[in-house]
């Protein structure tokens, strides 16, 4: 099976080539290659292909869809608080380059597109657990595009016959998270324990979140994989909400070091609360389970450090 992954070099995306390449399969990376280095796969090299190209480039995505059965679509140009004051930005950088792509794939005769799209951000507020059936209602630039591509991906789904999975997310944290201008609470943090500065907690004891462990998010994903024929939508977090001043709490106990922090009110870019209910999924992984937020911050902390330069 050939598969395509885009932004494969990334946090979430070299995990998943990682796993690909454990399945068997034919892995092409697309991502910048500036000084034809990876930065997360240089132990891949001589298995899989790499390409290098602009996500906005026709020709450069063109021509690596060629003889590809799956697409993985990991690119995202933004986060969550880029956009809050620029959303022109969500439809410049990300929206209408995966439309494009999506276009060409159609062209190009691929079977399957898999698409991480936001399960912080697409659901808006929720008082419980959410499922697949919630309606998405979401209030920020980031969740609103994400859920429009969401959107995107089923019209061609209907115009060109391709098969589309879309896996909503929690908060994914874990090893090669960037160390600069990470996304993320947890990497922020970390990255501003590194550089001395104080940590900046926003919310209480309310303010809930879905922590996900990379290598838990993508053996989840190889689900699609196993049916190229089949779409599908899929909720992907623990199922375990954490509040900030929990999340905080862990980081006390478990990072080496001391560290200064602030509490401030929640911000409005800022979901009050969100955890998944992924029991869709899961049922197709009856043996799997979650890996804890506490044993797996340690491990996440570490190649933070490994990286860092003052």
């Amino acid at each position: 099976m050939n598969v395509l992954v885009l932004g494969g070099d990334g946090f979430i995306g070299s995990h998943f080539v990682d796993q690909a390449v454990k399945w068997g399969c034919a892995v092409t990376v697309f991502d910048r290659f500036p000084y034809r280095i990876s930065n997360n796969l240089e132990h891949q090299r001589g298995t899989i292909r790499f390409v290098s190209g602009e996500f906005a480039n026709r020709d450069d995505v063109g021509n690596a869809l060629k003889n590809q059965d799956v697409v993985y679509h990991f690119i995202s140009a933004t986060s969550p608080a880029a956009s809050w004051n620029d959303p022109y930005i969500e439809i410049e950088k990300n929206l209408h380059a995966s439309i494009q792509l999506f276009e060409l794939a159609g062209r190009c005769g691929v079977k399957k597109i898999v698409f991480p799209s936001s399960g912080g951000t697409v659901y808006g507020p929720q008082g419980s657990p959410v499922d697949e059936s919630a309606l998405p209602c979401p209030f920020s630039p980031y969740g609103i595009t994400k859920l429009t591509i969401e959107h995107f991906l089923r019209y061609f789904q209907n115009k060109d016959g391709i098969a589309v999975d879309i896996y909503r997310i929690g908060n994914a944290y874990g090893p090669r998270q960037p160390h600069q201008n990470p996304q993320g609470v947890i990497g922020k943090w970390m990255q501003q324990i590194l550089e001395g500065t104080e940590i900046q907690v926003y919310g209480d004891q309310s303010t809930l979140r879905d922590y996900v462990y990379v290598k838990d998010v993508v053996f989840l994903m190889t689900h699609s994989l196993k049916d190229l024929s089949i779409s599908e939508t899929y909720n992907l977090g623990s199922g375990r909400g954490i509040s900030i001043i929990d999340l905080l709490d862990i980081f006390l106990q478990t990072i080496d070091g001391k560290f200064v922090y602030q509490i401030h009110p929640r911000r409005p870019l800022d979901n009050a609360s969100i955890v998944l209910d992924s029991s869709k999924l899961l049922a197709h992984f009856p043996d799997f389970r979650f890996q804890k937020l506490e044993e797996k911050i340690p491990a996440t902390w570490n190649h933070f450090k490994s990286r860092y330069h003052a």
